[in-house]
């Protein structure tokens, strides 16, 4: 009994000790818990912004707050750094355009002599020599402009252009100097020589009489041919001729020179002849040589009078000159008629135009022209010219041609 009662005491104690350690823990809890809470709602509480209102009923001024500047001392040895130095890679120059070269020999020369040929106006031999280098290259350059210039010295304009172009389509890199001379054909257009009127003129020729030649009368003359700034002539295109007349006799008659006896001369005195300063001088030199008593009693004395100069361009006439002034007027005479012996000429003969019958005489004699149907009479000894008539002539008033059968009963308008 003791015993048991000791263990009941030793229970009783062992569960009072637990449960009072159950409740202090629950206790412990509970005050994190309400200390956990109330921080939070503190900490809420400190983020909200509270604005307070007051009413102000004095003025309160504020007095300005004076800041010091910092500024920096200037000095004059201050310098701005140097940019650094960049290597600049300079271009080479540009390659000049040249003329493209021709690589076969035998192509070459043909082109050389087709060039030639232009230039002597043999254009039929111009274009055999071409077709041949042409044969041999199809695609030369050199060759397809200078069948083009051919072409453009014709006047087939259309063929020129087409070769033209065909130079235009290989460029710098194929062509050369021959794309820019192209190009410019085919921009500008194909020059007519009657374009140059205007552009190219005649300057006042000066005149020089040599006193001290032995050998006869000399005259030098200085004519100047002048063009608008930048115009291209070419010196083989541009013709100058001097046409000198002379007095004769007594009678001081006006005369042309006599070519067969005297000399003439021509020469460029400002070389190329290129017209970039707009001006070139030629110089034509004109000698009378010294005759004899016999013949200026004969055919009287000849004495320098005058020229006429005029300027071609591609065999045309775009601008002349006469000097003195009267010999224009003395040259505007109308043609005579050549003079024939009347004893010499026949009696039908047609004094206006002596190609063709007299039709006022056959028609005074009353006699009519010779047709077909009426032949001149023929006499015993002279066979007829004119052919017999055919057989197989229709009727007078119908077709010589056969109408089928569906056509010949329609009715006339």
């Amino acid at each position: 009994m003791i015993l048991l009662g000791q263990m009941s005491q030793a229970l009783s104690k062992t569960l009072t000790f637990r449960i009072s350690c159950w409740l202090m823990g629950l206790v412990a809890f509970a005050q994190l818990i309400i200390s956990g809470v109330t921080l939070a709602i503190r900490f809420e509480q400190t983020r909200q912004v509270k604005v307070v209102e007051k009413i102000v009923t004095q003025e309160v001024t504020v007095p300005a707050v004076k800041t010091n500047v910092y500024v920096p001392p200037v000095t004059a040895d201050i310098k701005e750094p140097e940019a650094p130095t960049v290597a600049k890679n300079i271009l080479p120059a540009p390659r000049p355009l040249t003329n493209p070269s021709i690589s076969d020999p035998v192509c070459e020369r043909l082109v050389n002599e087709a060039r030639s040929a232009r230039f002597s106006e043999d254009m039929m031999s111009a274009i055999t020599k071409l077709e041949q280098a042409k044969s041999i290259n199809p695609n030369e350059p050199n060759t397809l402009f200078e069948i083009g210039l051919v072409h453009e010295s014709m006047g087939i304009y259309d063929r020129a252009a087409s070769y033209f172009h065909q130079v235009f389509a290989m460029g710098t890199s194929g062509a050369g100097t021959l794309y820019q001379q192209a190009a410019m054909k085919l921009r500008d257009g194909f020059e007519q020589p009657q374009d140059k009127i205007n552009r190219i003129v005649l300057g006042r020729a000066r005149v020089f009489t040599d006193p001290d030649n032995s050998k006869g009368q000399r005259v030098v003359l200085t004519i100047p041919v002048q063009s608008i700034p930048g115009e291209v002539i070419e010196s083989r295109d541009l013709e100058v001729t001097v046409n000198f007349f002379d007095e004769v006799g007594a009678k001081k008659e006006i005369a042309p020179a006599a070519t067969e006896v005297c000399k003439i001369d021509y020469r460029w005195v400002t070389e190329p002849t290129d017209w970039q300063g707009g001006e070139e001088l030629l110089r034509v030199s004109y000698t009378i040589p010294s005759q004899d008593l016999q013949q200026e009693h004969l055919f009287g004395e000849r004495k320098y009078y005058g020229q006429v100069v005029e300027l071609s361009y591609k065999g045309e006439l775009i601008d002349a000159q006469a000097w003195p002034r009267i010999l224009a007027h003395k040259l505007n005479k109308p043609e005579q008629s050549p003079m024939f012996l009347e004893q010499e000429l026949p009696p039908d003969f047609n004094r206006e135009n002596p190609l063709l019958p007299n039709v006022s005489a056959q028609q005074n004699a009353e006699q009519p022209l010779p047709t077909f149907d009426n032949p001149p009479p023929l006499d015993d000894n002279e066979a007829d010219y004119l052919p017999p008539p055919p057989s197989d002539l229709p009727p007078d008033g119908e077709s010589p041609l056969p109408v089928p059968a569906e056509y010949k009963n329609l009715p006339s308008r």
